[in-house]
């Protein structure tokens, strides 16, 4: 009986996985889509624009060619469709920050996986200074580096988020961790009657700040300065929106983060927890799996599964749940809905400190 042919290609495809990662980051980071946008350049073209010679010229170009970024015909190249809307700088939809960050953070994590795997600790984390995030805002540039590349990674899901998501009864939204205020800007465009507070660390909000300015948004979208864990919360919101804030942390510290969420909500108030949620009975979504192994080397957290922030938010005084997911299945992408119960006879607020 002839043996059953298993193919290699999978594995291939695996192995090239950070070729091509680089190639592209690279070609990010000297601008060159940017460059070129709207132009059909020739190699010369580009060795004059990039100042380095014919022979890697030409071996970039082709590589990102043969990657279907750019489209090449009759010697001369130019910006593919999807590279046009998501690798130009300016764009609404630009995604290039978000490859600059995985390149200059989370890649040389991955390279000390082994460790984290060993340790059970983050290796982005230097233990003399505390935290991941603690470590990062020692150094501004990686602050900045990190918040635009979430805000890159986030503006698409935003756009989602917004057609999934009907806020027109809710009138004041804290966004805890908001980091660049992608989301609170994203919802207050969409509901003209809708004020946003994105309430994070102080040098985080001078970048949400410019991001409110440019959206001319300043009179319904706000700031406060706090650290989410320490300070008391902004009071007032009848939302609470966390975007990628649970998944840095152990299960202990987010049913604190979501009694703080309860203790400054009304009864009937929202709560809408934006995550990559792994499935309840299997180690997938792809994606979901993937990303853990990410938050082990930078963070203490996971991607938990959408059973596990029910039971969560159950616990913290939470009901009435609704799941969305948005994207493929592979992906994991989507957002819990929960409402705050009212308060039992005999029952005590939960305090905010």
């Amino acid at each position: 009986m002839a043996r059953k042919r298993i193919p290699r290609e999978p594995l291939e495809e695996i192995g090239q996985g950070f070729m091509k990662f680089r190639i592209v980051a690279t070609a990010v980071d000297l601008r060159l889509f940017t460059r070129i946008d709207g132009r059909s350049v020739t190699v010369d073209d580009v060795r004059s624009l990039l100042q380095i010679g014919e022979r890697p010229t030409r071996i970039l170009l082709n590589a990102l060619a043969a990657m279907g970024l750019l489209e090449h015909r009759r010697g001369r190249y130019r910006n593919a469709p999807a590279t046009r809307e998501y690798l130009v700088e300016g764009r609404p939809r630009f995604y290039g920050d978000m490859l600059r960050m995985l390149d200059r953070r989370v890649w040389d994590g991955y390279r000390r996986l082994e460790w984290s795997l060993r340790n059970n600790r983050p290796v982005a984390a230097d233990p003399a200074i505390g935290d991941t995030f603690q470590t990062m805002a020692r150094d501004p540039a990686a602050v900045r580096t990190f918040i635009l590349g979430m805000h890159s990674v986030g503006a698409e899901i935003a756009r989602k988020l917004t057609e999934r998501l009907d806020l027109s009864r809710q009138r004041h939204i804290l966004d805890v961790g908001g980091g660049s205020g992608l989301y609170s800007i994203a919802f207050a465009r969409k509901n003209p009657r809708l004020r946003a507070t994105v309430f994070d660390l102080p040098h985080v909000l001078e970048i949400a700040r410019e991001k409110i300015g440019e959206a001319r948004l300043e009179r319904r979208v706000g700031t406060g300065a706090g650290d989410f864990f320490r300070d008391p919360w902004p009071t007032g919101a009848d939302t609470v929106f966390f975007s990628y804030i649970l998944h840095d942390w152990s299960p202990e510290t987010d049913r604190g983060l979501l009694r703080k969420a309860a203790g400054i909500l009304p009864a009937g108030g929202l709560l809408i927890l934006r995550e990559l949620f792994r499935d309840d009975d299997g180690p997938g979504p792809l994606q979901a799996a993937i990303g853990s192994v990410t938050m082990l080397v930078e963070t203490e957290g996971e991607n938990y599964a959408w059973s596990t922030y029910e039971s969560w938010l159950r616990e913290a005084g939470f009901g009435r749940f609704r799941r969305v997911r948005l994207g493929s299945s592979k992906s994991g992408s989507g957002f819990l809905l929960a409402r705050r119960l009212p308060d039992t006879p005999g029952s005590r607020r939960v305090p905010t400190k």
